[in-house]
């Protein structure tokens, strides 16, 4: 009777993921372009609050989020939900912490705003560069109806996306990052959601004495102007959107870091004194790759949730002057 019972089961799964199979179409380019615009613009427009949920492996964390509109400004605040209090309170472009981080730090300000459910970048056309996008699907996230995608990487170094969109809004719901056997890596999802009017504005007001936080003004990086070493990255779709030089944890010297993105993901590639007792080569766990490489007496590595040729590639980027 259970061995019956179970059959069941899987058979009704297994129809379930048989009917989005069968329901995918890739989108012609004009058309993906809008769908991704209406879901970025509804991030930033749509009035919305709930809790949603950030699953990475093994670790859940939940969070809850206002987001209205008033006077034409984008307001917005997080709590998380479990373990040490902390608030995010983002009124346009200004930002405000609790408990507010350390010297030293500031948001640069094309990101204030590129938090779940904002996932998309500005350039929706370069990710359109890097990626299709598929139709796959319908179906339901926190009792709403959605409409579900997913962004299909066109070459080998890079991971699919899948998302769900509200059918209503264009509000994203859910959204999936998976890995090199499409298993699921992280995932965000809204876990109840209110969106529209009626929601209370006394949401907004933090609990805690939240304190501002230095946002600068990003600018785009040349990569021809570092004095020490000569970049020439070989993937397709990645740009330079931050360098800094930083101390790691456990690592007691400087270390100069290079983040790049596609406009879906990011990697990191590191540069450091060389250290005999540091691994060379490519490693990975789960879905996360690292190639190491020396040059000279530096250690160059790469680090990102993408394959193995994407890390080795970046890594092999650099030489020195």
């Amino acid at each position: 009777m259970l061995a019956n019972s179970l059959a069941r089961v899987l058979v009704f799964v297994l129809g379930c993921f048989s009917v989005l199979a069968a329901q995918a179409a890739n989108l012609e380019r004009a058309e993906a372009l809008r769908v991704l615009t209406r879901a970025a613009t509804a991030a930033e427009t749509v009035n919305y609050s709930g809790n949603y949920i950030l699953q990475y492996g093994d670790s859940v964390t939940n969070f809850q989020i206002t987001h209205l509109i008033e006077n034409g400004i984008s307001t917005e605040r997080r709590i998380l939900l479990d373990g040490e209090t902390k608030e995010y309170i983002r009124i346009g472009d200004k930002v405000m912490m609790y408990p507010p981080p350390g010297n030293g730090f500031v948001i640069d300000r094309r990101y204030t705003s590129k938090l779940f459910p904002n996932h998309l970048p500005s350039d929706l056309s370069g990710l359109l560069s890097s990626y299709g996008l598929s139709k796959i699907g319908r179906d339901r996230v926190a009792g709403r109806e959605a409409l579900v995608y997913q962004l299909e990487p066109l070459d080998a170094y890079r991971y699919p996306q899948r998302f769900w969109v509200d059918e209503e809004s264009g509000l994203i719901l859910k959204w999936l990052m998976m890995g090199m056997r499409h298993e699921v890596v992280q995932r965000f999802n809204f876990a109840q959601i209110q969106v529209g009017g009626g929601i209370d504005r006394k949401l907004l007001k933090p609990t805690h004495a939240v304190r501002a936080v230095p946002v600068v003004e990003g600018e785009a990086i040349d990569l021809a102007s570092d004095p020490h070493w000569q970049i020439k990255p070989s993937i397709p779709g990645f740009k330079l959107i931050k360098q800094s030089t930083r101390t790691l944890p456990h690592k007691h010297r400087e270390v100069l870091h290079h983040l790049y993105s596609d406009g879906a993901v990011t990697l990191s590639v590191f540069i450091e004194p060389m250290n005999s007792s540091l691994p060379l080569g490519l490693a990975h766990q789960g879905p996360i790759h690292l190639y190491a490489r020396q040059v000279g007496g530096n250690l160059v590595s790469c680090l990102g949730e993408v394959p193995a040729a994407t890390v080795e590639g970046f890594s092999n980027a650099y030489a020195p002057r």
